[in-house]
């Protein structure tokens, strides 16, 4: 029943949290865009695609989380996607690249504080994803 609530709270904290760093983007997207490329990782052509695909993603992959609709899948999604956020700003930060994270705003800088924040989240995402996966296994056994 415990892991059932944390799941529950997982799912809704995460559709939350992407509707709202979807949302600040699309609201803002040549910041976005200047976000993107502060990370000197793309170059002009996947920038402009990164920026102009990636908060809708994020607002879709939000409702979507929200709704639980096919939970396993999307929620293994925000995992990966979050995985790739960390990896992305790790090998910025270790290359001392000084750009703003990006995430839910403007004006925030990659630092140990917003690392181990995105590490949290994929924490959760990761526990939500497996715990979707095991009773989606747990009610197939069960006959329901």
């Amino acid at each position: 029943m415990a892991l059932r609530v944390l799941g529950w709270i997982c799912r809704l904290a995460l559709g939350g949290l992407f509707l709202v760093a979807g949302y600040t983007k699309v609201q803002n997207p040549f910041l976005f865009e200047m976000a993107v490329d502060a990370y000197q990782l793309l170059p002009p052509w996947a920038v402009v695609t990164t920026a102009r695909t990636l908060p809708w993603l994020e607002l879709a992959l939000g409702v979507l989380l929200i709704v639980g609709w096919k939970l396993r899948y999307f929620a293994t999604a925000a995992a990966l996607l979050l995985g790739f956020f960390v990896i992305t700003m790790a090998i910025t930060y270790s290359r001392g690249v000084e750009a703003n994270c990006g995430c839910f705003g403007f004006g925030e800088p990659i630092s140990p504080k917003t690392l181990a924040r995105d590490t949290l989240l994929l924490a959760f995402a990761v526990f939500l994803a497996a715990h979707s996966w095991t009773e989606r296994r747990r009610a197939r056994v069960a006959g329901v």
